[in-house]
């Protein structure tokens, strides 16, 4: 059964726009280069924020931008009272340090919950901004009634945008985590064992129908573009069909990912508790 995000960002969305007509919030967009994939989602992104009436500020830079200059556009909107929240959009041009870029951003303004400051807030267990596609993960989830506590869960990639996050988060749900990557031995040992399977690891079609087992559930963040430009994720449509459960690509958790986006949003400019 394929399930879907659709319906979990329209719940989100009124929520949003409820709030943004009580205050200006205003989320600005930095996009380095003209990565398709990148493209894609700051549209998604512009599209949500025009819905949900919010302003957003898209600020385009060269592809060949250099990491002092990422990071100096950045400390200008740290500066501007006017935005909201912040985010930088990957991938960055080669030799840029993506942490020290994240980390250049004001932590009160990081709308994706990735800078240190959060992150070290993340794992404390404190309230606060969460990244953005783990709190999509875990509200498709339980949205269709997937049980956490308890269950082995499975991550293929461990990025700190998506990964190493909803590890800590899902450990949080009182799930059983194990966390894989690129070292890890007898992958599919590790996916056939787990309840859930969360797919992250950046590549077209990587979990395969031999690597699941009938009765998991399986969660695909890919975002991933063929040469004809059709999207797919990270999961096979033979392991989508093998299982009893899976996030459709498009139109899964990356729906629910932007909406939570704006979720943060709001909690920065209000201190809603989420």
């Amino acid at each position: 059964m394929l399930i879907y995000g659709k319906e979990i960002r329209e719940q989100l969305k009124r929520k949003i726009t409820s709030i943004s007509q009580s205050m200006p919030l205003v989320m600005a967009i930095i996009k380095v280069g003209d990565d398709m994939s990148s493209a894609s989602y700051v549209k998604g992104i512009q599209r949500f924020a025009a819905e949900a009436g919010i302003n957003t500020e898209l600020v385009t830079l060269a592809g060949d931008s250099s990491e002092q200059q990422i990071i100096d556009t950045i400390r200008q909107l740290n500066r501007d009272d006017r935005i909201t929240g912040i985010m930088v959009q990957t991938p960055l041009p080669k030799g840029c340090n993506v942490s020290r870029v994240i980390n250049s951003m004001d932590p009160d303004k990081d709308v994706e919950g990735i800078h240190n400051y959060n992150l070290g807030r993340l794992i404390s267990g404190e309230k606060g901004v969460r990244p953005c596609t783990p709190a999509a993960v875990i509200r498709i989830l339980k949205a269709h009634n997937v049980p956490l506590e308890g269950s082995k869960v499975t991550i293929v990639g461990r990025s700190m945008v998506v990964g190493s996050p909803l590890s800590v988060m899902m450990t949080a749900e009182n799930a059983t985590v194990t966390l894989c990557h690129s070292r890890t031995r007898n992958l599919a040992g590790e996916t056939l064992r787990a309840d859930i399977v969360v797919a992250a690891v950046g590549k077209a079609e990587f979990i395969k129908p031999d690597m699941v087992n009938e009765n998991s559930v399986l969660i695909d963040v890919g975002t991933n573009f063929t040469e004809d430009g059709k999207m797919v994720g990270d999961v096979s449509a033979a392991a989508r069909e093998k299982v009893r459960m899976a996030s459709a690509v498009p139109g899964g958790v990356g729906v629910i990912t932007v909406a939570e986006l704006f979720m943060n949003l709001t909690w920065l400019g209000t201190g809603l508790q989420r």
